[in-house]
C-alpha cells in the first residue's frame, strides 16, 4: 500500500461525484479550496432517477451559478402538474412569481455529465476514477480514506481536513456517520416512452386510480419517463408474463394520446427498476467528516423532490463552510458541520414530508379522492401546494394545513353525498388516516418547538 501521509494541501475530500458530491466539489471550488473527488465510475450513467429537477432545485442551482449544467442536454422545461384521476383530470401550473424558475425534465446521466465535465477543469479539484475501501478513523475523527484507483491491485491512502461522505443511495459508509433507519417501501419501474404525446407537454402527470401510482414526465424532446410504483420489499418479477400484466393494469389508466408509445416499450422490454427509500436523516457526529446527499436522507421518489433537497443541502454546507478560514482548525470545522447538521431540516422537511405524505394518500382509495376534489378547487388550494410541491415554498405549518383541510374536506364531502348516519363513522376515519399519515413524517424531522405544537393540534383534531 502506498500512502500519501498527511497533506496539508487538501482541504475536502469528497467520496463520490454524484449530483451532490459533484455539485459540492464545483461550488467549494470557488471559495479557492483544495479538493480531491474519488468517484468509482466517471462514465455516463443510465439511470431513472433523478430526471425531473423541481423549481426549487433550479432556483438553488441559480444562487449557486451553476444554471449552465441544464444547457446542451435536450433538457424539457417543465411548467407544472396535470393531476389524472380516473376519467378526470386537473392542471396546476407551478408559480411564477417575481420570476420563479420553472422546473427541468432530463436524462439524470447527461446532466451529471455536465457537472462532472465542469469539475474537471476546476486547478484545485483533483478527480480520481476508483473504489473507495474505507474510511480512515482515529477514534471519533474521519482523517481521510482508502482507496483503489480503476484497475489497480494496490490501495492508496489520502488525508484531508474534511471528508465528505456522498456515496449515493446504496452507500457503504452510511452507518459510519449515522444511525440510520432506511426503509424500502417499494420499488419504481422505468419505462422511457419513445415519440410520445401526452396531453400537456411540458407538464409532469401524476396518474392516480385503483392501481399503483404513475408519474410521467419529458425528458428529452423526444421521450418522455413513465415511473411506475410496486410496493413491497423485493422488485417485481419481469418477464413474458409481466408484459401481460404491465398491459392489462396500466394501459386503460394511460392518457389515450400516449398508449401506443406505452404499448410500445412495454414490448420492447426494457425494464428498470429501482428502490423507492425512506431515510430520515439521523447524523452521528465525527469530527472533520460530514454525510451528505442520498446517503444522509432520502424521500419518496413520488413527488421528484431529491434533487432539490440535494442542492439545499450542498448551498447550506458551502455557506457554513465559508466561514471557516482554515480548515486545519478543527473547531472552526466542527462548529459549521454541527450548524449544517442543525438547519438543514429548514430546507428538505416539507421536501421530505409532502413526498411521503403524498405517497401515503394515493394508496388511500378515500385520500385519494379527497385529494383530487381539493387541488381541483384551484385558487390557493391548488396553488399552494403545488408551491411545497415545486420546492419553492417550505412553510411546514402551511403543509400541515392544506394536508389536514384536504382531509376535512373528503370527509365534508363525503357526508353531503350519503346519508349522514352511514357515513360519520368512515368520515372521521378518513381524518384520522390522514392524522396517522402526516404525524410519524413530523416526527421524523428535526424536533422544533414549532413540531410540538403541530402533534399537539393532530391530536385534538383526532
Amino acid at each position: 500500500m502506498s500512502n500519501n501521509g498527511v497533506n496539508n494541501k487538501i482541504d475536502v475530500l469528497i467520496v463520490g461525484a454524484g449530483i451532490a458530491g459533484a455539485t459540492l466539489a464545483a461550488n467549494l471550488a470557488k471559495t479557492g479550496k483544495n479538493i480531491v473527488v474519488i468517484e468509482r465510475d466517471l462514465s455516463e450513467r443510465d439511470v431513472i432517477i433523478g430526471e425531473l429537477l423541481q423549481p426549487g432545485g433550479v432556483q438553488k442551482l441559480g444562487e449557486m451559478g451553476f444554471t449552465s449544467f441544464i444547457d446542451h442536454i435536450d433538457a424539457q422545461p417543465v411548467y407544472g402538474y396535470d393531476i389524472l384521476f380516473e376519467d378526470r383530470d386537473y392542471l396546476i401550473p407551478y408559480p411564477n412569481k417575481n420570476g420563479e424558475p420553472c422546473g427541468f425534465g432530463f436524462r439524470n446521466g447527461a446532466f451529471l455529465q455536465n457537472i462532472r465535465k465542469h469539475i474537471l477543469t476546476q486547478r484545485n479539484i483533483r478527480v480520481i476514477e476508483g473504489t473507495v475501501t474505507r474510511l480512515i478513523e482515529d477514534g471519533d475523527t474521519i482523517t481521510g480514506v482508502s482507496y483503489k484507483r480503476k484497475l489497480a491491485a494496490d490501495e492508496e491512502s489520502l488525508n484531508a481536513h474534511l471528508t465528505v461522505v456522498t456515496d449515493g443511495p446504496l452507500s457503504k459508509f452510511r452507518e459510519k456517520l449515522s444511525k440510520p433507519a432506511n426503509k424500502i417501501n417499494g420499488y419504481f419501474l422505468g419505462l422511457l416512452l419513445k415519440n410520445c404525446k401526452m396531453p400537456f407537454p411540458n407538464h409532469g402527470h401524476l396518474v392516480m386510480g385503483d392501481h399503483p401510482p404513475m408519474v410521467i414526465y419529458p425528458v428529452t424532446s423526444t421521450s418522455w419517463r413513465v415511473l411506475i410504483d410496486f410496493k413491497g420489499e423485493k422488485p417485481p418479477r419481469l418477464g413474458r408474463d409481466f408484459r401481460k400484466f404491465l398491459m392489462d393494469e396500466f394501459e386503460q389508466a394511460i392518457p389515450e394520446s400516449a398508449r401506443p408509445a406505452f404499448i410500445a416499450a412495454v414490448e420492447e422490454g426494457k425494464f428498470k427498476t429501482f428502490p423507492n427509500h425512506r431515510l430520515p436523516a439521523s447524523p452521528i457526529k465525527k469530527e472533520r467528516a460530514v454525510l451528505l446527499g442520498d446517503a444522509l436522507n432520502m424521500r419518496h421518489p413520488l413527488t421528484g423532490g431529491g434533487m432539490t433537497a440535494a442542492f439545499n443541502d450542498v448551498l447550506r454546507l458551502s455557506n457554513n463552510l465559508k466561514s471557516v478560514s482554515d480548515f486545519s482548525n478543527i473547531r472552526q470545522l466542527g462548529k459549521a458541520i454541527q450548524k449544517f447538521y442543525e438547519t438543514r431540516h429548514l430546507g428538505t422537511q416539507t421536501t421530505n414530508i409532502l413526498a411521503d405524505g403524498l405517497y401515503g394518500v394515493v394508496y388511500n382509495p378515500d385520500l385519494r379522492k379527497a385529494f383530487f376534489e381539493y387541488v381541483s378547487r384551484g385558487d390557493r388550494y391548488a396553488e399552494e401546494t403545488c408551491s411545497i410541491l415545486a420546492g419553492l415554498n417550505k412553510d411546514k405549518k402551511l403543509l400541515l394545513n392544506h394536508f389536514i383541510a384536504m382531509a376535512r374536506y373528503g370527509a365534508q364531502l363525503k357526508i353531503n353525498a350519503e346519508k349522514p348516519g352511514v357515513v360519520v363513522t368512515e368520515s372521521i376515519t378518513m381524518v384520522k388516516d390522514a392524522v396517522g399519515i402526516i404525524t410519524p413524517l413530523l416526527l421524523s424531522e428535526k424536533p422544533d418547538p414549532g413540531n410540538k405544537l403541530m402533534l399537539e393540534a393532530l391530536n385534538r383534531i383526532v
